[in-house]
Formats: C-alpha cells, sequence, structure tokens
C-alpha cells in the first residue's frame, strides 16, 4: 500500500475529512497487511466515508452541477466558463466540474466497494458491528451509483475494488442494471443495519429513505416517459414500494421527525436534530481547505465591510457572492412562506444602516442553509443534507397521491411553513406535480431539484417554457460521459 493512503487511512481514525489520492484508476489498495481487525474495519470504513465532505463532492462540486441548471441559483458576472455551462445548461464533455463529479463518484463507490469485499472476513470482531459497517458500505456504494445514473444515465458499474489498470475499461452498463444494483444494495443495507443514529454515519433508516427515493424516481421516470426509463415495467407497483419504504421511515425511524424550529434544522452545531437522516458534515476547525468547508462562502452576498444579521446575537460576514440567488425561485415563494422569510435573509447591516438586498441586484437575498456564524476566517462548518425527514414526508406524499394519506403528508409540510392546505379534490398528475412543487420548496438549495425536474420529464415545460432557459442537446436528462474518461476507456 502507498503511504499516503495508510496515512490517510489512519488520519480517518481521527475524523470524518477528506484525503485527496491524486492517483490512477480510483484507490488501488493493497489487503496484504489490512482487514485484519476491527479497527482496520473501523478506518476503512471511515476512508469511505471520507470523499464525501470533499470539495470536490459534497461541499461544493454536488451542489454546483445539480444547481446551477435549474432555477435556484445563478453565478457573478466574472465566475469562471466552465461553472457557467451549468448555469446555461450547456455543459460539454471536457467541464472540468463535470468530470470531477464523474470521478468522485466512482472513487467514492471503488472505496465501500473494497470495505464489501474485504470486511467480511475479518474473524476477529463481533457479527452485529461487522454487518453495521459493511451494510453501510453497500449505502454509500448505492450513493455513488444513484448520484451517477441521474447525472449520466448509463455508466460502468463496478462492484469489485478496482486494484489495477486492466480493469478501469468497463463497458456502460443499463439503467436497469443500474437500478437493480441500487435497490440490491440498500435491501441488503437494510437488513444488516441497525436503527442506531450514530454521529456522521447512515443506518437502517437512511436506506429506507434512500430505497423510497429509488423507487420513486424509477416510477415517475415511467409515468411521466421521461427518457431513459423506458425499461420500468409497473409503475404503479414502484410507486407502492416507494410509499412503505417512506413509510417505515415516517412510522419506525425513532428519535426522527419534522422540527417545528426551520433555522434549527440548518445549524450548522447542531448535527442530529430529528430532521437529519443524513448530511454530509465538514468542521471549521480543519488545518487546510478540504478539511474545512468554504461552501457557506458562494452563497454570501459581497459587500465590503456588510455584515449579515440573522438574529439579535447572530450575524455573518460579507462572503464571496459566487452562487446567487435566481428570482425564479425567490419569487414563487408566497410572501407569508417561513421558507422565504426565515430561510432566505434580505436584510444587510453596513455600519448600523439596514439596508434590503434586491433580488434583481449585484448582492441578492441568500440561503441560509450553509451558514456558518462561527466561521473562522475562510474556515466554516457545513452540512450539506443527503436525505432529511422533509425529503420523505414529500417522498411519501407523492407515491401516496391523491389519497388522505397523501394529503396529510404535503399539509404537514405547508403548515410548517405557514402555509394553508392543499387543494382537495385534485387528479393524481396534479396532485404529484403539487408535490413536486413542494419539493422545490421545501428543499431548495440542497441538490434535489435538477433530479426532480429530470425524472418527472419537466425540464423543457419548468426551466425553458416558464423561466426562459435554453438547454444544449445531451444536457436535459442526462449530461455527457466526461472526455476524460472515453479517452482513456476504449469501451465508453
Amino acid at each position: 500500500m502507498k503511504l499516503p493512503q495508510q496515512l490517510c487511512l489512519a488520519g480517518a481514525l481521527a475524523l470524518l475529512t477528506a484525503c485527496s489520492l491524486q492517483e490512477e484508476p480510483y484507490g488501488f489498495n493493497s489487503t496484504n497487511n489490512f482487514y485484519k481487525t476491527e479497527a482496520d474495519a473501523n478506518a476503512a470504513l471511515i476512508y469511505a466515508y471520507s470523499i464525501l465532505p470533499e470539495i470536490e463532492y459534497y461541499s461544493r462540486n454536488f451542489i454546483l452541477v445539480t444547481e446551477l441548471p435549474t432555477e435556484n441559483i445563478t453565478l457573478k458576472p466574472d465566475a469562471g466558463a466552465s461553472n457557467f455551462e451549468f448555469d446555461k445548461l450547456a455543459v460539454r464533455a471536457d467541464n472540468p466540474e463535470l468530470t470531477t463529479a464523474w470521478r468522485y463518484a466512482y472513487i467514492g463507490a471503488n472505496r465501500a466497494n473494497a470495505v464489501i469485499a474485504n470486511v467480511p472476513g475479518i474473524a476477529a470482531m463481533s457479527e452485529a458491528n461487522r454487518n453495521q459497517i459493511v451494510g453501510e458500505a453497500y449505502f454509500l456504494r448505492a450513493l455513488h451509483y444513484f448520484n451517477l445514473v441521474r447525472l449520466f444515465g448509463e455508466v460502468p458499474l463496478k462492484t469489485e475494488p478496482v486494484t489495477s489498470l486492466d480493469q478501469a475499461n468497463s463497458p456502460k452498463a443499463s439503467l436497469q442494471a443500474i437500478y437493480a444494483l441500487i435497490e440490491a444494495d440498500l435491501k441488503k443495507a437494510s437488513e444488516l443495519m441497525d436503527a442506531t443514529r450514530r454521529d456522521g454515519r447512515v443506518n437502517k433508516v437512511a436506506a429506507w429513505g434512500l430505497l423510497a427515493k429509488v423507487y420513486l424516481t424509477q416510477a415517475s421516470g415511467k409515468t411521466t416517459s421521461s427518457p431513459g426509463y423506458e425499461f420500468v415495467g409497473n409503475a404503479d407497483a414502484l410507486y407502492a414500494q416507494a410509499k412503505t419504504y417512506a413509510g417505515n421511515v415516517l412510522s419506525g425511524g425513532a428519535g426522527y421527525g419534522l422540527d417545528p424550529d426551520l433555522k434549527a434544522i440548518f445549524d450548522v452545531d447542531k448535527k442530529n436534530g430529528p430532521e437529519h437522516i443524513f448530511a454530509v458534515a465538514t468542521d471549521r476547525s480543519g488545518l487546510s481547505e478540504g478539511n474545512f468547508s468554504k461552501l457557506p462562502l458562494m452563497f454570501i452576498p459581497y459587500i465590503d465591510g456588510a455584515v449579515f444579521k440573522l438574529s439579535d446575537s447572530t450575524s455573518v460576514r460579507s462572503g464571496y457572492n459566487h452562487f446567487v440567488t435566481e428570482p425564479a425561485i425567490y419569487n414563487s415563494f408566497a410572501d407569508t412562506d417561513k421558507r422565504k422569510t426565515e430561510l432566505i435573509p434580505s436584510k444587510v447591516y453596513i455600519g448600523k444602516k439596514e439596508t434590503t438586498l434586491s433580488i434583481t441586484g449585484y448582492s441578492r437575498p441568500f440561503t441560509r442553509k450553509y451558514l456558518d456564524p462561527k466561521q473562522v476566517g475562510e474556515q466554516t462548518s457545513a452540512n450539506t443534507p443527503v436525505l432529511r425527514y422533509s425529503d420523505v414526508v414529500l417522498l411519501f406524499a407523492e407515491a401516496s397521491g391523491p389519497t388522505a394519506e397523501g394529503y396529510a403528508a404535503i399539509n404537514q409540510i405547508r403548515q410548517r411553513a405557514g402555509l394553508p392546505n392543499l387543494t382537495e379534490g385534485l387528479s393524481t398528475a396534479a396532485f404529484r406535480d403539487a408535490v413536486v412543487q413542494e419539493r422545490a420548496w421545501e428543499l431548495a438549495f440542497e441538490g434535489n431539484r435538477l433530479f426532480d425536474l429530470r425524472r418527472t420529464h419537466k425540464m423543457e415545460q419548468v426551466l425553458v417554457q416558464q423561466y426562459g432557459k435554453t438547454i444544449q442537446p445531451g444536457n436535459s436528462y442526462f449530461y455527457p460521459i466526461p472526455t476524460r474518461e472515453t479517452d482513456l476507456n476504449t469501451n465508453l
């Protein structure tokens, strides 16, 4: 094993932060002197988790590639050209952020594969701990492939650790095969894991929630004739599966629920609130960029000397103004919607003078979902949501359709936001459209909107017809496979 990898595994025991390996292909590991003890199993699992908070994954790049194409955010005028390709839905195959999205998902999948392949053979540990660790690895592999299939469509499917270049030239798998693996992995994960909440880690409840989203993605893709989902057979059966697994979370997830305080959900120092099923956390105490996050600063506007006051005792300093709130999402909220009034601040103090930010100005109202009032210089903590309880509530509502259960679920979300109940008597299609719109408000800036528009076949209807964006061929429902990969892999 290479020395940098040994150091990364050792360091992973102390913190869940990224240790970037610039290697080809994705993380060769030797098992000759490893995977012998329970400590090795724990280190390998944490190494698998440590890819998630990388800047190139959930601490920045994933938000960039999923949020910029939507009506949620745009960019400051002097942002890089490759970023603007996502904002304008004209992403080229040689785009560096696109290549990064592909690369880091595969690094993560390979690390999960290593745990799945090797930890079951460690005899010197309890069966319960071994099952939990392997179950978490199955979840992580499923998450990476779920991201890949929703971003790129047909991609290579690798279920064994890549240990040589000969294994790198895999052909593309069908969407059907990829979704079959994701489903199987999440079912194994739910069987192997318990429901105990462990800081920064997943459990049975997370597997149920993600499985509900996987089933719903396929069901809605089939129902709306979204490109790529022709393979799906019985959409109604998949809606029923989505409802069952989402229902498991709502009824069997001890300690989970809707937080009555919207601001508390996104308090970076409250990582185990009732809403948090799984989030990727990065801590401000890291020693170098990559060990801490700058994601909050990407959303905060830049006004020299400005202080953004969030409450009588809480404020944040001026940021980078890189991700800029779009009028489309901001103006779509009802004026009384707490997800706007409480989670998208528009007041700024320069000295003692209060100024209201304009949604059409250079510095605009901004999301507080990633703010860290205790930042140290440019070092910030950040919690990037992967799966929230309210997300699962809305999955349950959409899967249930316009039934009493469906209405009760969506109305929980609307009532917390200070809105009236959804109109009764909607058709199934109209009800599900309303749920998807509710998801746009509830989960704004969290990396869900692009996938919701793609799976419901609404990219053109919403982004082009409603908001006037243009979409270049190859960017609507799946991004092109990066040129770097097609150059290296002749099977692509």
